[in-house]
């Protein structure tokens, strides 16, 4: 089975200092090492980490987002902005093919965008403490569970190569795609796994302030 690992940490960029991505210890991120698409120096160091250990990391342009791509700064013409309703700006984000890009000028109808990775060419640091090793299953299916589908979990059990999650929706919103995507990777990451099995569990209000 992978390793699947709770941890906590903080990216910020060497030279202005600048947090960028953190994530705090009463809200550990469940990874699972040799599946998630972590940055490279990262997967390289929490592959030697145990549980509890710390370190602080310094991650160069080639191990963190890469380095810079000019052919990834293009010329769009400003009239394909304003079809869309846009009115391009320095520093507006925009997204095009699916990629997001950053406007860097506009000028004489030329609008240049920067669609590399707002920290690509920068070197990085990483504060990271693995807080636990998670090898039961009940406990990875758990923490999986937060991190995909982030509502109410009232429990799950595992008995016989079978799982059983009862969760609360907390909202409208659609969330089939989590929810398909927290099976699958429960599949692929607990090999004896034979069977998800997800309940929703809807409670009157009424019914709910009474029991509490």
């Amino acid at each position: 089975m992978a390793r699947v690992l709770l941890i906590a940490y903080e990216g910020r960029e060497k030279d202005s200092g600048k947090v960028f991505d953190k994530v705090e210890e009463e809200e550990p991120y469940a990874v699972i090492l040799g599946e998630d698409s972590l940055l490279p120096g990262l997967a390289e160091a929490l592959e030697e980490m145990k549980e509890g250990e710390e370190r602080e990391i310094e991650l160069p342009p080639e191990k963190a987002f890469g380095p810079r791509n000019k052919d990834l700064i293009v010329i769009i013409p400003e009239k394909e902005f304003r079809k869309r309703g846009i009115t391009p700006v320095p520093g507006l984000i925009i997204e095009a093919d699916g990629r997001p890009g950053r406007v860097l000028s506009v000028s004489g109808g030329r609008v240049q965008v920067d669609f590399n990775h707002e920290l690509a060419g920068k070197t990085v640091i990483y504060k990271v403490k693995v807080l636990a090793e998670l090898k039961d299953v009940e406990e990875i299916a758990e923490a999986l569970f937060r991190r995909y589908m982030r509502t109410k979990l009232d429990g799950v059990v595992y008995k016989d190569g079978i799982l059983e999650v009862v969760y609360q929706p907390t909202d409208a919103k659609d969330k089939n795609m989590q929810k398909l995507l927290y099976v699958a990777t429960l599949l692929k990451t607990i090999p004896d796994l034979k069977e998800v099995r997800i309940t929703e569990r809807y409670v009157r209000k009424e019914a709910k302030e009474n029991s509490e």
